[in-house]
């Protein structure tokens, strides 16, 4: 067997795999719909039951959901990214950092081609990790992991505050005012089809919140990987203990907050304690995913695994794979051409070519093609 796969984890290859395809269903929407079609879901693509029966699934079981895995894998991956590196070199932090400067620049030339990027902010929130102090206790990830989600919580009710039930702003204050200028005075099309764009501060808050939720599982993942859960290495009872913990958690509010959208058709007043409900199931769900995945890659035949541990090994070249198919093909034929059940199509297509590629690629090679260039650039000069 290969040395590089006996020395991998690869457990963390078949969650990442999972992520992987699952973030399809969530970006195909951004992909082959227009904007606020990811945000107030009954805009656009919504034709038939069916349709409705693909936002329901895909918002309470993947929105969000998968990139709440990545974040983890991610924070895990600088964990063990920082453990080899102190093999290679004295200052494992300085690698670790022009690694993902590497990642940031990978992101931005992504952005440019696809505004849903998130190799940049990731690497935003990997350099506050790498630059932090290694917290050896598992209380002290915990710690700071409860006061992002309390800082999210109090910062969405601040934020929540400065606009109607309708959706417009109501706040005079002098900064809001400012900030505001020269843009939309409402969610804009974050939520109104109508709109030409975002609220300033609507979007402002937006990216708040992908930078707390992402931070902070990432933080759970390091969590995760400290008490030697995530690596798969405990017994199958644990595992199984633990999704249905998590999944008992997570999903009733994950789903109460779809209820809340759509018993309200989809009225703006609701729009950030819904947000703030999916917000709260994505560290439970994340952990129930990961001890039912943990028991699929134990118990599955080689067959099966092997494929998607390869596609999470390719992971980074999957994902921009995903991107340039998404904006070049369904962006052919326009926005709003396909509904959400037609996207889904173009989901298991696109399944389909990478779970049929992944393996063959590593067979012969060590690395899919992006992660070489990575990997080739990270140690340019030690």
């Amino acid at each position: 067997m290969n040395k590089l796969i006996k020395s991998r984890i690869t457990n963390l290859d078949f969650i990442r795999g999972f992520a992987l395809l699952g973030i399809l269903i969530i970006n195909v929407i951004a992909f082959g719909l227009p904007l606020t079609a990811t945000t107030n879901p009954s805009t656009f693509g919504i034709d038939n039951s069916l349709d409705w029966a693909v936002l329901i699934i895909s918002s309470v079981f993947f929105e969000y959901k998968m990139m709440g895995l990545f974040s983890m894998l991610f924070g895990v991956g600088i964990m063990i990214f920082l453990e080899n590196a102190k093999k290679k070199t004295s200052k494992p932090k300085t690698l670790a950092i022009w690694r993902n400067f590497l990642l940031f620049c990978f992101g931005l030339l992504h952005l440019s081609l696809w505004i849903g990027d998130v190799l940049a902010p990731y690497a935003i929130c990997a350099f506050l990790i790498i630059l932090f102090p290694d917290l050896k206790k598992p209380i002290l990830i915990l710690l700071p992991i409860v006061f992002l989600m309390i800082a999210f919580l109090l910062i969405t009710n601040y934020f929540s505050s400065l606009y109607d039930t309708n959706g417009n702003l109501i706040s005079q204050e002098e900064w809001v005012l400012l900030a505001s200028e020269g843009g939309e005075l409402s969610f804009g099309s974050i939520w109104f089809p109508d709109s030409n764009a975002p609220g300033n501060l609507i979007g402002m808050w937006w990216f708040i919140g992908a930078f707390f939720r992402a931070i902070t599982l990432m933080l759970f993942g390091i969590l995760l990987y400290k008490l030697n859960i995530i690596q798969g290495n405990k017994n199958i009872s644990f595992y199984k203990k633990i999704s249905v913990y998590g999944l008992s958690i997570g999903l009733p509010l994950s789903i109460y907050s779809v209820y809340l959208l759509i018993s309200t058709n989809y009225d703006p007043s609701v729009a950030f304690i819904s947000i703030i409900f999916n917000t709260l199931s994505v560290i439970p769900m994340v952990l129930g995913y990961t001890g039912v995945l943990t028991i699929l890659n134990l118990k599955l035949r080689d067959s099966i695994t092997n494929r998607l541990q390869a596609c999470g090994r390719m992971a980074f070249t999957n994902y921009i794979v995903q991107t340039i198919f998404g904006v070049f093909i369904l962006g052919s034929f326009g926005l709003d051409t396909f509904s959400r059940s037609q996207l889904m199509i173009f989901v298991f297509i696109v399944w389909i070519i990478q779970i049929a590629w992944s393996k063959p690629i590593l067979d012969r090679f060590n690395y899919g093609p992006l992660e070489w260039i990575w990997r080739k650039l990270t140690y340019r000069f030690i």
